[in-house]
C-alpha cells in the first residue's frame, strides 16, 4: 500500500475519542498529530475534521477499514483497556505508551458501522465521553463511538477550497480508492457551482479533482462533486458539498443582524389570485394559515426591505411538510393549525402552503434561497429535532423510537423534571436520542436536507429538550464542512429560561456544540428596561453577566420572538390574552399609552439591542411596533406599504437607520463593548473593533433633556462623531471626554 498520511483522515473512517489530551487537532494540541504510512489511524476522535497540516495531494490512497485506535489519557494510568459492543464490553489490554504516552490498540476486522466503546484506566471503566468525542448511547450508558466505514467503496475528501473577491474559485478534491484499488472513472465526475455544471480536471492516476471557475459574481456559490470508480461503484459520501462565497470581506457571523420571517405571517405573495388561500374547517383566524408564503419574502426581498433594515441573515421559519388537519392546543380549548410548521409529518418534504399558484412550494423555496445568496444574505433554517408529528413517517416506520413520555406541564410532569422525555403535547412524539439509530437517521436526514437547499446556518430548536448527543454530531458533520476552506457554519440554540439561566445556556454552547443560543436572560432586563422603567443599572448587570458567562459563544440578542408577547404590546399594557386579540395601539391608535410613548420606547430598546456583541435578531413586525399578546396573537400577519399607519412609518424609519449603522459600522458589528457610563436613566457605552474605529452608543430614558461629558479610554481630540440615528448632530471629543446632549427617551449611535 503507497503511503498514506493521517492527513487524510477520512480514509479509513476510523474514529475514536479526541480525549482530556488529544493527539491531533484536538482542543489543546494541534501540533503533535501522529502519522502512519501504511493504515489510516484514527488519532482520538478530532480525526474526522481534517487537521491543520497540509495534506499531501496527488499520492494514490487506497482505503483501509483497519481499526486502529490511538489514545492518550489525561494522568499517567499504569494500564489502559478498551472495550465495546465488537468485544461485548470486556477490556482488551491496549500496547503503550510509546514515547509520547501514546496507546494503540488494533481492533479485529469489523463490518461497516458504528461501535460504542470506552476505556478503562487501572481497571477502572472511564465516565461519559468528552464533549468534543463522537458519541454513541447503548442502552443506558454514552460511550465514544468508533466509526468503520465501508471501504469496499471509494470516498471523496476536501483538499483545499477558496473563493476569491475577484470570482475566482478553486477547490481540490482527493478521490480515496476502495480496498480492491479501483481507480476514479473520469467520465463519472460531475461538479456543480452555484448550480451550474462545470467541468473539472481530473487525474486518474492520483485520483485528484481540481474544480475552477471565474468570473463569478458576488453571492454563494457551493461546490457539488459526485464521482464513481471504474467499477461503477458511487462515492461513499456523495455528493460532496463545499460552500463557498464570493464576497469583498469575508463574512463572520458577528457580522450578522438576523430577521426571523414568520413565513406563513410574513406576506402573501398570490394574494390577488389566491385571496381565500384554503383555511383548515374548526380553527379560527388567529391559529390557522393566513397564506404567507416564500413567494412573499421573495417580493419583499425584492423591494429592499431587508437591505434596508441592514439585514444579513434570514431565519425562516421551519420549511417542513406539516399536517393538514386541526390540532388542540394545549389550552384544551382552542384548535390550532400546522401554520408555524413545528409539526414536521417527514423529513425531506416542504409545506405545500408555502408554494404559490404558480410555482411550488420546492421550487420556490430554492428560488428565494438563492435569490438571498445573490444579496450576501445567510439563510437560516429552522430545526425542529427533539419532536415530529403522530402522522410522521418515522412513527410509522419505527415506534420504537418514541418513548412513552408524559405531557409536559401537566401534573406530575413538570418541565423541569422531565425535560428530555416529556411531549410537548400527545400528538408531538420525543425523539429518544438513545437509541443510537434515530440519532444517524435524523443527523442523516438533517444534513442532506441542508445540503439540498445550500443552507448557511440552523436554528435548533427546543435544545434543552434533547440529549446532547444530537446537537454534538450535526454540529460535528456542519464544521466539517469548513475545515478546509468551507463557509463557516452558525448553529444558535433556543433554550427558553430566565434571568438567571446562563449556566443553563452555556450547557449546549461549545466549539463541539452550539455557536450560540437566543440570549434569555439579557432579553428580560431589556423588556425591564424599556417597557418597565427599570433602571440602566439592571439593564448593564445583566450585560456584565453576559460577558462573564458566554465566553467565546456567539449569542443572540433579541426583543422580541414568536413565544413572547410582542414588546409594543408589553409597553402599552394593553395584553389581552393570546386568543383575544389584542388593539394594536399603533395601528390604531390608543390612549393610556399614545403611539409616540411606544415609538420611543421600542426604537430605544432595538438601539440597544442591535448595538450589542453577537448576532443580534430582529422579529419580523418589530420594526413596525405590531401587537400581539402569546402565542398565536404575536404572530399576526405583517403590514407593509401602502397600510402602515404614520407611527408605523416613524418607528420603521428609525429601526433602518439603526440597522444601517450597524450594517455601515465594523465598530458596532464586531468592535468589543465598554461602559462608559451608567446611572438609572443614562448608559453609555462604545464599541471598539481596533485602530480607532469605534463607536459610542448613548441611551437616555429621562424625561427632560439631558447633558453630560463622558470620559472616553483614548484621547480623541477634535475628532467629530455622526449620529447614524439623527441626521445632523454630531459630537466632538475634546481630548479624553465626549459632551453628549440627548432629549427626553433621545438615543445616539455616534460613528467616527
Amino acid at each position: 500500500m503507497s503511503r498514506l498520511l493521517l492527513l487524510l483522515p477520512l480514509l479509513g473512517l476510523l474514529f475514536t475519542a479526541c480525549d482530556q489530551e488529544c493527539i491531533a487537532n484536538c482542543p489543546d494540541d494541534d501540533d503533535d498529530a501522529v502519522e502512519d504510512d501504511d493504515d489510516a489511524v484514527a488519532d482520538d476522535d478530532d480525526a474526522t475534521l481534517p487537521p491543520t497540516d497540509e495534506v499531501e495531494v496527488g499520492v494514490i490512497t487506497i482505503r483501509d477499514c483497519t481499526p486502529l485506535v490511538q489514545h492518550r489519557p489525561l494522568g499517567d494510568p499504569t494500564s489502559v483497556q478498551i472495550a465495546g459492543e465488537w468485544n461485548d464490553w470486556t477490556g482488551e489490554d491496549m500496547e503503550g505508551p510509546d514515547d509520547d504516552g501514546v496507546w494503540s490498540y488494533e481492533a479485529p476486522e469489523l463490518d461497516p458501522g458504528e461501535y460504542g466503546f470506552k476505556y478503562l484506566y487501572n481497571s477502572q471503566w472511564e465516565d461519559a465521553p468528552p464533549a468534543w468525542a463522537w458519541a454513541k448511547w447503548v442502552g443506558e450508558s454514552e460511550n465514544r463511538n468508533l466509526k468503520v466505514g465501508d471501504c469496499g467503496v471509494p470516498l471523496l475528501q476536501t483538499v483545499s477550497a477558496e473563493a476569491d473577491p475577484d470570482g475566482s474559485l478553486v477547490a481540490t478534491i482527493q478521490f480515496a480508492r476502495a480496498a480492491d484499488d479501483s481507480p476514479i472513472d473520469p467520465a463519472s465526475v460531475e461538479v456543480t457551482v452555484g448550480g451550474v455544471s462545470v467541468t473539472p480536471t481530473v487525474d486518474a492516476d492520483a485520483g485528484t479533482i481540481v474544480v475552477t471557475a471565474s468570473g463569478l459574481a458576488d453571492g454563494k456559490h457551493s461546490v457539488l462533486v459526485s464521482a464513481a470508480d471504474a467499477a461503477g461503484r458511487d462515492a461513499e459520501n456523495q455528493p460532496l458539498w463545499i460552500p463557498l462565497w464570493v464576497e469583498d470581506e469575508p463574512f463572520v457571523w458577528e457580522d450578522a443582524m438576523i430577521y426571523f420571517a414568520f413565513t406563513d405571517r410574513f406576506r402573501n405573495g398570490d394574494y390577488d389570485e389566491d385571496p381565500l388561500f384554503d383555511p383548515v374547517p374548526d380553527v379560527l383566524e388567529i391559529a390557522n394559515f393566513q397564506g404567507g408564503d416564500f413567494l412573499g419574502i421573495i417580493q419583499a426581498m425584492e423591494e429592499g426591505w431587508f437591505d434596508e433594515l441592514g439585514v444579513s441573515a434570514l431565519w425562516l421559519t421551519p420549511v417542513y411538510e406539516n399536517p393538514e388537519g386541526a390540532y388542540l392546543a394545549v389550552d384544551q380549548v382552542h384548535n390550532f393549525s400546522g401554520f408555524h410548521g413545528y409539526w414536521p409529518v417527514n423529513a425531506w418534504g416542504v409545506e405545500a402552503r408555502s408554494g404559490d399558484v404558480w410555482v411550488d412550494s420546492d421550487e420556490r423555496l430554492h428560488e428565494l434561497i438563492d435569490e438571498a445568496h445573490e444579496r450576501g444574505i445567510r439563510v437560516i433554517f429552522d430545526l425542529v429535532l427533539n419532536h415530529v408529528h403522530e402522522d410522521h413517517d418515522y412513527v410509522a416506520d419505527h415506534p420504537e423510537w418514541f418513548g412513552g413520555g408524559c405531557v409536559c406541564g401537566q401534573p406530575g410532569c413538570s418541565w423541569d423534571d422531565f425535560p428530555l422525555t416529556c411531549w410537548f403535547t400527545d400528538y408531538l412524539p420525543d425523539l429518544n436520542y438513545r437509541n443510537h439509530w434515530v440519532t444517524m437517521q435524523v443527523l442523516e436526514d438533517t444534513f442532506a436536507y441542508l445540503r439540498e437547499y445550500d443552507v448557511d446556518a440552523v436554528r435548533v430548536d427546543a435544545a434543552k429538550h434533547m440529549d446532547h448527543v444530537i446537537m454534538r454530531s450535526l454540529s460535528r458533520k456542519l464544521r466539517e464542512l469548513t475545515a478546509r476552506g468551507g463557509a463557516e457554519f452558525y448553529l444558535v440554540g433556543e433554550t427558553f429560561t430566565g434571568g438567571d439561566g446562563h449556566g443553563l445556556i452555556m450547557d449546549y454552547v461549545s466549539p463541539w456544540e452550539l455557536t450560540g443560543q437566543f440570549d434569555f436572560p439579557l432579553f428580560w432586563s431589556i423588556r425591564g428596561a424599556f417597557a418597565h422603567d427599570a433602571s440602566f443599572w439592571d439593564l448593564e448587570g445583566a450585560v456584565e453577566a453576559s460577558e462573564a458567562a458566554y465566553g467565546d459563544g456567539l449569542m443572540s440578542p433579541f426583543v422580541g420572538n414568536h413565544d413572547i408577547p410582542r414588546l409594543a404590546t408589553e409597553i402599552a399594557g394593553n395584553d389581552d390574552g393570546a386568543w383575544g386579540w389584542t388593539e394594536d395601539w399603533m395601528a390604531a391608535g390608543g390612549d393610556e399609552v399614545t403611539q409616540w410613548d411606544i415609538i420611543e420606547r421600542q426604537s430605544m430598546a432595538l438601539a440597544f439591542t442591535l448595538t450589542q456583541p453577537g448576532a443580534p435578531l430582529l422579529y419580523y413586525g418589530d420594526e413596525i411596533g405590531l401587537a400581539g399578546s402569546g402565542d398565536p396573537d404575536n404572530r399576526r400577519m405583517m403590514t407593509f406599504d401602502p397600510y402602515l399607519s404614520a407611527n408605523q412609518e416613524e418607528l420603521l424609519a428609525r429601526v433602518r437607520a439603526i440597522g444601517q449603522a450597524r450594517a455601515n459600522s465594523r465598530a458596532i458589528r464586531r468592535g468589543e463593548r465598554s461602559t462608559l457610563w451608567t446611572d438609572d436613566e443614562l448608559y453609555v457605552y462604545t464599541l471598539d473593533a481596533g485602530d480607532g474605529d469605534v463607536a459610542i452608543v448613548a441611551l437616555h430614558k429621562g424625561w427632560a433633556e439631558r447633558s453630560e461629558t463622558i470620559n472616553l479610554p483614548w484621547d480623541l481630540d477634535g475628532v467629530t462623531f455622526t449620529d447614524a440615528t439623527n441626521e445632523g448632530r454630531t459630537a466632538t471629543a475634546a481630548g479624553t471626554t465626549l459632551p453628549v446632549t440627548l432629549g427626553s427617551w433621545d438615543y445616539a449611535i455616534f460613528v467616527r
